[in-house]
């Protein structure tokens, strides 16, 4: 039985008074609430106040994009970020921290749903949501990435600041763990090592 599934009948009744807008992403029909989204309910803290990213995470992203910007085609491709919304499958809608799409692969224009092609490339910063019990953040991350695989996405790149390891992931290819002294490559032409950038801009000594 998959993470997803064991979760499915314990959370369908909790859940029912949880307003919406702390929902962070559903998997398989199972719904995924922001960190600390109990503190909101209890009312100790706001809903802006678990939204945020840290200063670390919004740095890593902010310098990605930047990389990313400075690399690829302008013309050639769509760089999303603010947790663009992915549609894979009905019951399943998931947040990404960037998600890199073809160009060509997109409507014209663009509409106020999710987005419902693959991305070519999506990186992802940290687990942002609050995990039930009896899932532990290595099986969401890995449910996760494979479904996003599934759906076509040609590669998934996690950084996960707590422990400073990277995770890349591709279909049919062994997935990479290494640490932040390693080059991972986004595309082709397109890379970084995540510790002499973040150095670069004074964000870790």
């Amino acid at each position: 039985m998959s993470a997803t599934s064991r979760m499915r009948s314990r959370n369908s009744l909790a859940t029912r008074k949880i307003p919406a807008s702390l929902l962070y992403e559903e998997i398989d029909g199972v719904p995924y609430y922001y960190k600390g989204y109990r503190s909101v309910l209890s009312r100790q803290k706001t809903r802006e106040d678990i939204m945020g990213a840290s200063a670390l995470q919004s740095a890593i992203v902010s310098l990605l994009i930047h990389i990313l910007y400075k690399y690829l085609p302008f013309d050639d491709y769509l760089i999303a970020t603010n947790e663009p919304g992915l549609h894979i499958a009905t019951g399943s809608n998931l947040s990404n921290d960037i998600a890199v799409f073809n160009q060509s692969s997109l409507p014209t224009p663009l509409d106020d749903k999710y987005f419902s092609v693959p991305p070519k490339v999506v990186i992802e910063v940290d687990v942002k949501i609050d995990l039930p019990i009896n899932l532990s953040e290595t099986e969401y991350v890995y449910d996760k990435t494979q479904k996003m695989l599934d759906f076509g996405v040609q590669k998934v790149i996690w950084i996960l600041t707590k422990t400073r390891r990277t995770l890349i992931a591709e279909p049919n290819e062994r997935w990479i763990l290494t640490d932040w002294d390693d080059t991972v490559e986004i595309m082709p032409g397109c890379s970084f090592v995540m510790n002499p950038l973040l150095r670069s801009k004074g964000v870790i000594l």
